[in-house]
This record gives C-alpha cells, sequence and structure tokens, in this order.
C-alpha cells in the first residue's frame, strides 16, 4: 500500500492486532524462504502471506493456529466448477503443488508452469482452458480479467478439494507470551466474524475462515 503498510488477508489481521496491542509494525519485504529465515533467527517477529501449515516450518518456527483454508480454485473464462467439466480440457497448475499428480493422474495431458504468474497469463491468453490454484492467489492474479475464479467442488480424486491447507502466521520460537497473544486474537477474530469478512472483502469464500483442526502438511 502507498502508506507503507501491507495490505490483504494476512495484512489486515495483523495490524488489527498490532492496533489492539499498542504495537507498532515495520514492514521488510521476503521471499519465503528469506521470511522463515528472519523469524527463525530473531531478525522478524512475524512473518505473513499465506504460508502453509508444513512440518518442515514446524521445526525451525512456530506456526500459529490457522487462519484460513487456501481453497482449491478453478480459474477460466467458462466459469468450470467440476473436476468432470475439466476432462478432456487444456489444464495447468503451478510446480509443486499438493494436488499435481492428483490433476496429472486425472486430467489426461495437463501440464505445470513454474509460477502462478506464468500459469495465469496463459489462461487469460486462452492458452488453457482452466488452470488450478490456491484461491487467494487466483483473486489477485485474474483482478479486472474476465477470467472467472471458482471453487473446485468437492471430488475424492482430487484430496485438496476435501482438505485445503492451512495458512499460518510464522512466530518465533521460545516467545511464549507473544505466540499466545497471537493465537488468542485469532481464535477471538474468528469467533467474531472478522477472518470471514476479511476473506469477503478480497473476494474469498468466507467458509475459508472454518478450518478444522490444527494439521500440517509433511
Amino acid at each position: 500500500e502507498t502508506d507503507g503498510t501491507v495490505g490483504g488477508i494476512d495484512g489486515d489481521l495483523l495490524k488489527r492486532f498490532a492496533e489492539e496491542n499498542c504495537l507498532t509494525i515495520t514492514y521488510e519485504i521476503f521471499n519465503y524462504p528469506g521470511a522463515v529465515s528472519a523469524v527463525q533467527s530473531g531478525r522478524a517477529d512475524v512473518a505473513i502471506g499465506g504460508f502453509y501449515r508444513t512440518a518442515a516450518r514446524d521445526q525451525v518456527v512456530t506456526l500459529s493456529t490457522p487462519v484460513y483454508l487456501d481453497q482449491l480454485a478453478v480459474t477460466s473464462k467458462a466459469g468450470y466448477s467440476t473436476l468432470d467439466e475439466l476432462i478432456g480440457k487444456k489444464v495447468g497448475t503451478v510446480e509443486g503443488y499438493d494436488w499435481v499428480m492428483e490433476m496429472q493422474d486425472t486430467i489426461e495431458g495437463s501440464t505445470t508452469y513454474p509460477s502462478s504468474l506464468n500459469l495465469a497469463q496463459d489462461v487469460q491468453a486462452d492458452r488453457l482452458d482452466a488452470g488450478l490454484e490456491g484461491f487467494g492467489a487466483a483473486v489477485v492474479l485474474h483482478a479486472g480479467t474476465d477470467v472467472k475464479v471458482t471453487l473446485l467442488q468437492a471430488d475424492e480424486r482430487i484430496a485438496a478439494t476435501t482438505l485445503a491447507s492451512q495458512t499460518a502466521f510464522l512466530l518465533p520460537k521460545g516467545n511464549d507470551d507473544f505466540v499466545a497473544a497471537m493465537n488468542a486474537s485469532l481464535e477471538d477474530y474468528r469467533g467474531a466474524g472478522v477472518i470471514a469478512e476479511v476473506l469477503t472483502a478480497y473476494g474469498l469464500d468466507p467458509s475459508a475462515a472454518t478450518v478444522g483442526d490444527s494439521r500440517v502438511i509433511e
């Protein structure tokens, strides 16, 4: 944002936490590995950005209580929403996503891309009929275009449609009071409907605020 702060779902929630606890936020921009390292080494007190709750990250930093689900979306100009609609179409996703192998097993000829931007560009340019993408990234990448972003309906052939990845704030190990305060606030925001409201404001389905039991991706 132009005022030197960070917007987005995580940014809005963190600003609310800071205001309620009389804290001042100083922002630095890192790539994902750099952000993990900054929290691990004490150069940062918290990292935000839709980080998945993974076992590897849990070893080196503290994962907050789950914030929201990164639900699996279909990006297409036709508005596809079921896996059956995608069979026989040109479909892509991003390398490394946990649904890649299932997609390739189910949708013959489907392909992977090195980045979400590359995937989005090919959907927008009609080089693909559809892309499979995390809902939050899809909304941002296709804002202002004629590409529709829809939730992929639950289908046992793609596990992420029934058990979406949980996101978390990354917090330092050893600062128990800070971690406890952050987790308490996040759960308060969930119970009061604040997380659902923020998700809706950014074009995401408010159901992503219902995260279920905490879990990590191996």
